[in-house]
């Protein structure tokens, strides 16, 4: 079985398939500034961000409705400013027709509903203003289909009791007129709508959050009701990747929430929602917005205060590719072999196809997507620490993923030859090991921790933290290799012991795997040792790592041996 897969998987990589692989989340440079409820829009592979509301001061903060746009590039990761709307306002709504990005509504520092339309221009970078909304509302959806835009729902004010309202307007870029339109079936605040197959789809809103889903026909001026939202929720918005729509984010409503970091996946042909890949902090008032396939999440409050204030920020999210099952930088066969083990099954490692999330079992879509990618070498988003250890001289052992080189302590010799991908370190046993500053707190969410190592005796660490404990040890009787990284809380798991002797003199890739659940220990492909029960969650520790000594730098924990192309990973691995 297994080779006649890898053998279809070699044929469709000659077939040439498109397909992409799966992704995590990555934070890019952050907005300018801080801010939640603006608009953006993708215009010539750019995302515009445009107007919100700003916070002045921390503490019971004057709000500023904002002029400001600014252009971010995601091929160069930079943003650049831009010429200001000439109409401060948040809460905005924007739609692109032909290139031109179209602002409407919201609400200004010193009004507290407008009903200004204006257009932007990004190739001019110019403002021009057009026919205003025939309603006052803000708070609502915009959308465009074949050049007219609907502006759906939303809220008429204080004025009005804060009515929540299910009225549709379109708007006729070609002739700047407006027209109204049957009502949407549910009246509703901050939702959020996506096109698929020039259907409007109506998703979430409030406020109570709702979990409704309706469908706009614009070419029968008809609604459907749909399959409900699973997580009820408002102030979220929703993207269009390969004809799903991605929910993300939003809030339930109440003073203290909860605002979540949910992915909803909503499949219009089937009418059934899973359950996709969270963003990495709760967010609402976001904004998402898709660009050569890839989802950026920008904005948006990330916890409401006591007092009603908002806590936001300015981090931009993107969706990136995860491929590399094992975690070794390179896709290959040994991918492929971890693959074809969990065919048929519902395992989340693998289901990578059809992109990006996956369709809930392993079979011939994820072979694609893996086939796409068959020995490349992987730059994994999630890789969050990578020592290679192929120095030649010097007392710095360079961290090729993040800012968090490693100081050599002792005098571990470097073994440019010596190693099984290129050189390693060398370690004496009495006093050498490597200092790093902080790379993660284990209570924070999984990671997996990889490394080759060739030596060593009983009760001596490969890996430990300097305020915590020992992440891969061996036991102090056999050589068995053991992880003394705990459990929080009374009831907390003891070290996970494998039967798994390491330390006989040859050549092993050991890792550490936290899946946010379970402790998994593994040695050379093989996992020797798990937990039998959930854990809630691991201990707290803050500080940086060791290399070839235990926490406490005791005696007799210092290593004996050689270690190579150490990696720490942001998300569970199958080494």
């Amino acid at each position: 079985m297994r080779l006649m897969l890898v053998g279809v998987a070699a044929v469709i990589m000659l077939g040439g398939s498109s397909a992409r692989g799966d992704f995590a989340w990555t934070q890019k440079a952050d907005m300018p500034i801080k801010k939640l409820q603006h608009s953006t829009s993708v215009v010539g592979g750019k995302i515009y961000s445009i107007g919100g509301w700003y916070a002045i001061g921390e503490s019971y903060p004057v709000w500023e409705a904002l002029t400001r746009v600014d252009e971010y590039d995601p091929t160069t990761d930079t943003w650049t400013r831009k010429a200001d709307m000439p109409t401060g306002r948040g809460h905005t709504s924007a739609a692109v027709v032909n290139e031109k990005i179209y602002i409407i509504g919201g609400d200004a520092s010193e009004a507290p509903i407008v009903s200004i339309v204006e257009v932007y221009d990004p190739c001019t970078d110019t403002w021009a203003e057009q026919t205003e909304l025939p309603s006052q509302r803000y708070w609502f959806s915009t959308i465009a289909v074949d050049g007219i835009i609907y502006v759906i729902g939303g809220n008429e004010g204080l004025q009005a009791g804060y009515s929540h309202l299910n009225t549709v307007e379109a708007y006729d870029t070609s002739t700047d007129t407006w027209t109204r339109k049957a009502d949407m079936p549910t009246s509703r605040s901050f939702l959020s709508t996506s096109v698929v197959n020039g259907l409007i789809y109506a998703i979430g809103g409030g406020a109570p959050g709702k979990e409704a889903v309706e469908v706009y026909d614009p070419t029968t001026d008809t609604w459907t009701t749909k399959a409900p939202m699973p997580t009820t929720r408002y102030g979220l918005d929703a993207v269009v990747v390969d004809g799903k729509i991605y929910a993300i984010g939003g809030w339930y409503f109440s003073l203290g929430g909860p605002i979540y970091s949910t992915v909803e996946v909503y499949d219009p042909q089937t009418d059934i929602w899973t359950k996709g890949l969270d963003i990495p902090v709760t967010t609402a008032g976001l904004t998402t917005n898709v660009v050569d396939g890839k989802i950026y999440v920008m904005g948006g409050a990330t916890a409401p205060h006591d007092n009603e204030n908002w806590i936001l920020t300015s981090a931009v999210y993107e969706s990136d590719i995860i491929v590399d099952f094992n975690g070794d930088g390179i896709v290959d066969v040994k991918d492929v072999v971890i693959l074809t083990d969990h065919w048929g099954e519902n395992y989340s490692l693998c289901d990578i196809g059809p992109t990006p999330l996956g369709d809930g079992i392993v079979d011939v879509e994820d072979l694609k997507v893996l086939a796409e990618h068959l020995f490349e070498e992987v730059d994994d988003p999630t890789l969050i620490a990578h020592w290679p250890l192929d120095e030649v001289q010097g007392a710095i052992a360079y961290n090729g993923a993040a800012d968090c080189d490693g100081t050599l302590m002792g005098g571990p010799v470097w073994q440019p030859d010596g190693g099984m991908v290129a050189g390693a370190l060398q370690f004496d046993g009495m006093d050498d090991y490597v200092s790093t500053d902080p790379v993660l707190n284990p209570s924070d969410g999984k990671f997996s921790v990889v490394a080759w190592i060739v030596g060593g005796a009983p009760g001596q660490a490969v890996l430990s933290q300097a305020d915590g404990a020992n992440w891969l040890c061996t036991d102090s009787v056999e050589g068995y290799l053991i992880t003394e990284l705990k459990a929080s809380g009374r009831s907390a798991a003891g070290p996970l012991l494998s039967q798994t002797v390491i330390t006989d003199g040859e050549w092993h890739r050991m890792a550490l795997v936290w899946d946010g659940s379970c402790r998994h220990l593994y040695v050379d492909g093989v996992e020797v040792a798990k937990d039998t029960a959930p854990l809630s969650a691991l201990e707290d520790a803050y500080s940086g790592l060791y290399f070839g000594v235990g926490s406490t730098l005791a005696p007799g924990t210092f290593f004996s041996g050689l270690i190579d192309d150490m990696r720490i990973y942001n998300r569970a691995v199958k080494p």
